[in-house]
């Protein structure tokens, strides 16, 4: 058994010091003193004890499956807390057959969540075989928002029939006009493309539509506008499974940080102009985001030092990931820690219906960060779109069942 003494838990608002014994890959017993014998003790005094992290949107760099790259993401994901990730469809080779299922579930260990992509690669009018996939250990049905509207019905109705997530990314490319960024004051003085709020909107209310009229649980995945965040609660009284996800880099930058044509800023949706982002926080503050993610999509250095149209989208941001949240949300009084990790835990544990995780709690799985708020760091990859900034708090340990990764 483990005993981790002197921990600051945070629930309803509130933080207070507490004492936690592990066994059996389970949280045991939580109390203000514990004095029960354990095989390990730990001393976690002036360290917060967080649920472990759920990430819903994590992309494989350069959108290439290998085993290189997985475990690259499953080293970042354990040095920022990150328990469990959702794994999203984009990749290559496509998972479309029972034989790669398979072959991933023997490669990859229960961090990774895969989800499957609801259209054939080849064939946009055609469904992959979702049952098939889901069967032999697919968790999520992910496609984005643009598809034939009665493709998206079928969607729908498998999510609500087989009980798990639809993850839909809502963008109209016919309204984008070849943008390449947020269409605004600073692409224009670029001479950039703009990508206009209306094609994310427009689709927002289209599928909010869908998932209220089915009742099917749907994820709406990286919003970056205020007046999609408006749809979706005023959705959420007829479908309560509707839930919206919001990336931490669209509440803590805005559409400026592509200045000089910096391609280390072009993530898609784009980064909007300071008005939507003030806008998102407030939607933040009301309760209006469900979902917070990295929006992990690591790109090569190749893909990035090109001309800004050519560039590819993404941003390397798994590792930073629980000190941007801490530093840029709570540490700056816009929330607390209960509510960050109810954003970051219980909600994502609750979409998944993972029922033993998400929460400190007895009864539930040890899937335990500790995390020190008092340390400072300053970036220093130069490859990443927060080099220089100085961030603070760092995850000391994280513990998934028990065991110290």
């Amino acid at each position: 058994m483990l005993l981790i003494k002197n921990g600051t838990l945070c629930k309803n608002g509130q933080e207070y010091n507490a004492d936690i014994l592990i066994g059996d890959g389970q949280i045991i017993k939580i109390a203000a003193s514990i004095e029960e014998k354990a095989a390990k003790e730990l001393d976690a005094a002036g360290l917060y004890l967080l649920p472990g992290i759920i990430d819903l949107n994590v992309h494989v760099k350069d959108d290439v499956l290998n085993q290189s790259h997985i475990n690259r993401l499953q080293q970042k994901a354990k040095k920022s807390g990150v328990t469990h990730f959702a794994l999203m469809p984009d990749f290559s080779p496509a998972l479309e057959n029972e034989t790669l299922m398979e072959l991933l579930q023997y490669k990859l260990d229960d961090s990774v969540l895969l989800s499957l992509k609801a259209l054939q690669v080849e064939d946009k009018n055609k469904l992959n075989n979702i049952s098939t996939l889901l069967a032999h250990g697919a968790k999520i049905i992910q496609e984005n928002s643009s598809i034939n509207g009665n493709l998206l019905r079928r969607i729908l109705q498998y999510a609500l029939m087989k009980k798990v997530p639809f993850f839909c990314f809502c963008d109209n490319p016919d309204l984008n006009d070849n943008g390449v960024m947020h269409e605004g004051v600073t692409s224009a003085k670029l001479g950039l493309a703009g990508i206009s709020k209306v094609s994310e909107i427009s689709e927002v209310a289209k599928v909010a539509a869908m998932a209220e009229y089915y009742g099917a649980k749907t994820l709406f995945q990286s919003i970056s506008t205020a007046k999609s965040l408006d749809i979706l609660s005023e959705a959420k009284s007829e479908n309560p499974d509707i839930y919206a996800e919001v990336s931490i880099f669209h509440l803590i930058l805005n559409d400026k940080a592509c200045a000089d044509f910096n391609t280390l800023a072009k993530i898609y949706p784009p980064l909007r102009d300071e008005n939507e982002r003030l806008k998102l926080l407030e939607a933040l503050k009301n309760g209006k985001i469900d979902i917070l993610t990295s929006l992990h999509a690591a790109k090569s250095f190749n893909s990035k030092d090109v001309p800004f149209n050519d560039a590819a989208y993404g941003v390397d941001s798994l590792e930073e990931y629980l000190a941007l949240c801490y530093t840029y949300l709570v540490k700056a009084g816009v929330i607390d820690m209960a509510q960050l990790s109810e954003l970051l835990s219980k909600n994502p544990a609750k979409i998944l219906g993972l029922e033993n995780l998400g929460e400190i709690k007895e009864g539930f799985d040890a899937d335990i960060v500790l995390f020190d708020p008092h340390a400072e760091c300053v970036v220093e990859d130069q490859q990443t779109l927060l080099y220089g900034a100085k961030l603070y708090g760092k995850v000391r340990q994280t513990f998934k069942k028990g065991r110290a990764l």
